[in-house]
């Protein structure tokens, strides 16, 4: 098994996730959908830099925040959060082997990633919601690699360096596990009372300083039940 031997990931278990999952609504296991209501959710339609830092490109209507600090994975110097970088990345940017594991919809994705350094961030847009009940739909590919072999990614082993957490309004569910290396679909289900703007989004943090440490993210859906 490869292991990042300058910045080795802790063995102790990690701390219970700070947000409990409220139980999201009953609902039919195959719903008739609307369509997508959030902005740009593709990343087809430009992008911009935030607060003018080139290391900051977001797609348009979408914005980040993250965290700096003690990880609460670790002693070591390294086991801190560190602002990531994030890109807009088209297929002319990717090798086309690559075109099929981050790209899910269209010809963009955005990497949001940092070299030997853990990361803690979230990616939100605010939207205004009819009454009704939404799906939220992600797609991910963890790229969290350990070390490379002759250019060969060895995948972190540990399916938890990776994780998830839907945002509504506030905190909506607990981490999520994300194992590294693997095209990755998750959904989450809410309802909204009455007609409002709602912040949605996703947390995600790679929580140890490996070699490569981040996330491809494309075709991000929010559609109503119809």
């Amino acid at each position: 098994t490869a292991t990042n031997t300058a910045c080795p990931q802790p063995t102790s278990p990690p701390p219970p996730a700070p947000t409990q999952a409220p139980p999201q609504p009953t609902a039919d296991p195959n719903p008739t959908l609307g369509v997508n209501v959030l902005p740009n959710g593709s990343f087809e339609e430009g992008h911009w830099n935030q607060n003018g830092v080139p290391e900051l490109q977001l797609p348009v209507g979408w914005s980040i925040q993250w965290d700096e600090g003690p990880t609460g994975f670790g002693g070591e110097e390294w086991d801190v959060w560190v602002r990531p970088e994030t890109r807009v990345l088209s297929t002319q940017f990717l090798p086309p082997a690559e075109h099929g594991l981050f790209i899910f919809d269209g010809q963009h994705t955005v990497k949001a990633f940092k070299g030997n350094g853990a990361i803690s961030f979230r990616l939100f847009t605010d939207v205004t919601l009819e009454p009704g009940t939404y799906v939220f739909e992600v797609n991910l590919f963890p790229d969290m690699v350990t070390s490379y072999n002759n250019g060969v990614k060895n995948w972190s082993l540990d399916p938890t360096a990776g994780e998830l957490a839907f945002i509504v309004d506030g905190p909506a569910t607990g981490w999520l596990a994300t194992p590294a290396g693997q095209r990755l679909t998750f959904t989450h289900t809410f309802t909204v009372e009455e007609a409002r703007s709602v912040r949605v989004g996703m947390a995600l943090r790679g929580k140890y300083a490996l070699a490569t440490n981040g996330f491809f993210i494309d075709a991000l859906t929010l559609k109503r039940v119809q």
